[in-house]
């Protein structure tokens, strides 16, 4: 190599692992972050902030955030959008010059020689010398008949998005939690009627003024005790089916649109060979360091077994990730 300046000496590297960049023709990063929500982003800073080589490989920047109509509860900002608060996420990420890859599907992590991995994705192999997964949740899927075959043809999984698609129309809104709440106040500015199913027998959730805000709204009929079992249509949705949880008495709407708020599940798939995951597909970590059961993969935030699931937690979860991860490297 003519050029000192990109020399890569033993002083630096493991000459075997020299060897595999070269061989390989790949970048060998110290630590690889995947995910782009808080718990990722919040890593990925005081990991660059460490003078680490961080990449940050993730699906979609934010994360889940994108589908906040508004967030109060993120110290210093009482009151923001989503998008908004994504939008101060990339331009803090932009300051520290992260390397971030976007719209990028993890596929399987594999363990190399010299204790490194590799993470195989859509956009190609990555080398890393320890992982941070935070990958958060994904949305749990409607699992009835029709409900396959219409997804993204009336069937949706985010009001924030297409809402405003469904002006004058009669909608379903599946799942009647605080994010169901959201999605059915969000829909009361678009659509003509809102029917709104509830698998318990009352509205459960935080925000009591929102529950009393939809009881009161002529354009929101609320099924207690009701959950689906089809999906109809020819193009698009035309109508749903639902049953009563307990006498079992079954109900037909005519709908247009049905948006689905189900809870959802941990984004582990490609983990799931690789370190240990509880019952419920979380990511088990040691609580005090975020070290998973393999040496050299840290997790945080949602995807992990962590009591509580909130923003501001996963991004100190990340931060605390970080910090164990920097300690492993600094060590090796």
């Amino acid at each position: 190599m003519a050029n000192k300046k990109n020399t890569l000496t033993s002083k630096h590297f493991n000459k075997n692992v020299f060897y595999i960049c070269v061989l390989k023709n790949k970048m060998l990063y110290d630590l690889i972050i995947i995910g782009a929500g808080p718990a990722g982003l919040s890593a990925a800073i005081y990991a660059v902030r460490k003078k680490i080589k961080t990449l940050v490989l993730t699906d979609s920047f934010g994360g889940q955030i994108v589908d906040a109509p508004m967030v109060e509860n993120y110290l210093g900002l009482p009151e923001i959008s989503g998008l908004d608060l994504i939008e101060k996420f990339r331009a803090h990420a932009k300051k520290f010059a992260l390397e971030i890859k976007e719209n990028c599907e993890i596929q399987k992590i594999s363990p190399m020689s010299n204790d490194l991995f590799e993470i195989e994705t859509d956009l190609g192999s990555f080398s890393a010398k320890a992982i941070i997964v935070t990958s958060g949740k994904k949305y749990r899927e409607l699992d009835v008949p029709g409900a396959k075959e219409f997804d993204g043809k009336g069937i949706s999984y985010c009001a924030t998005c297409d809402a405003p698609l469904f002006k004058n129309k009669n909608v379903a809104v599946i799942g009647a939690g605080d994010a169901g709440q959201d999605a059915v106040w969000q829909l009361t500015q678009y659509a003509a009627k809102i029917y709104l199913l509830n698998k318990y027998p009352d509205l459960r959730g935080a925000n009591i003024q929102m529950q009393e805000k939809l009881k009161s709204n002529e354009k929101v009929e609320i099924y207690n005790n009701y959950e689906p079992i089809e999906v109809k249509g020819d193009k698009f949705v035309k109508a749903l089916v639902f049953k009563h949880n307990g006498h079992g008495e079954i109900k037909e709407i005519a709908v247009n649109g049905i948006f689905v708020e189900i809870g959802s599940v941990p984004a582990s798939k490609f983990l799931a060979d690789i370190v240990k995951l509880n019952e419920k597909g979380e990511v088990v970590i040691d609580q005090k360091t975020n070290e998973t059961s393999r040496p050299g993969i840290f997790a945080a935030g949602d995807i992990t077994d962590i009591a509580h699931k909130q923003m501001i937690i996963a991004a100190g979860e990340g931060a605390k990730a970080a910090l164990t991860a920097w300690e492993y490297l600094k060590n090796k």
